[in-house]
């Protein structure tokens, strides 16, 4: 068997599958019913002030996020808290670190909406040496409509804080809507890479729609749109980390245990198309 080839045991379900407002519960119930071996919360606003379902002004929430997991036996692979923003403090940073500590998640995925690069420099020393001594890693994601727009930006930012734990989340729609292709992918340090969030999408943006809307409802399930991502899985390790991102709109009624399954079973499709030969001398 291809050592890429993937079963629904060996995907994370990331909580944006589910809507952007999926509770973190509700997304440990649906990856566990749907069969996902781990999962991807969110714990927090993306901003400070913002609600959250089931954790604002919750004290004992962590405690059962982390107890529903445990009870699941479903691994919580990270956690998305605060964005760096020009409205986050280190104190936010932090509270994401302890966030993910509380939970048990390693990982902590970080979007960025801070233009003064030097500044979010600067955060992210303070924030990555709070993470590190949690043993947590943070995944910082470039999107071509935020202030990391590129896999250059955000290796820049990483490189300026001189931080050990911070590496790249790649979103394949991100990828493909910054210019970057696979080989821009096998080009990196594979230790550098933390994650890999996986969606399809048409080949190109919608006329008249923006990389913000398409992001958050133009995306497919894997195998239902233009995007070349079984390169992109081949220019990764076999053993890295998956993480279906799929909130496909017309399925927006249904419940979350349904979004995950139908989001499995395309994923399943896909691999069983582009992974199943028993060799595999495409990647590194």
């Amino acid at each position: 068997m291809n050592p890429r080839h993937r079963k629904t045991a060996s995907l994370t379900l990331g909580f944006l599958t589910l809507g952007a407002h999926a509770a973190p519960l509700d997304t440990l119930d649906a990856a566990a019913l749907a069969g996902y071996g781990a999962a991807g919360l969110r714990v927090s606003g993306r901003f400070p002030g913002d609600a959250w379902p089931s954790v604002e002004d919750d004290r004992s929430a962590f405690e059962r996020i982390r107890a529903a997991a445990a009870g699941k036996g479903v691994r919580i692979s990270s956690i998305s808290g605060y964005y760096l923003s020009p409205q986050v403090e280190a104190a936010h940073l932090i509270a994401n670190v302890e966030a993910a500590r509380a939970v048990g998640a390693a990982m902590i995925l970080q979007g960025c909406f801070e233009a003064d690069h030097a500044r979010v420099a600067s955060l992210l020393r303070v924030y990555a040496s709070a993470a590190a001594d949690a043993g947590i890693r943070i995944a910082l994601e470039f999107m071509p409509m935020s202030e990391l727009k590129t896999i250059a930006e955000a290796q820049a930012v990483i490189a300026a804080s001189g931080a050990a734990n911070v590496g790249l989340l790649i979103d394949t729609l991100h990828l493909a809507r910054s210019g970057a292709t696979a080989d821009d992918v096998a080009a990196l340090d594979p230790a550098t890479v933390y994650l890999t969030q996986l969606s399809d999408a048409p080949s190109k943006l919608a006329t008249g729609s923006t990389l913000f809307d398409e992001a958050m409802s133009g995306r497919r399930h894997l195998g239902e749109g233009g995007l070349d991502l079984a390169s992109v899985v081949n220019a990764l390790p076999a053993d890295a980390e998956l993480e279906l991102e799929t909130p496909v709109v017309a399925q927006a009624a249904l419940p979350p245990a349904a979004r995950a399954r139908h989001a499995a079973e395309a994923a399943q499709r896909f691999f069983d198309l582009h992974f199943s030969n028993a060799t595999d001398d495409k990647g590194p």
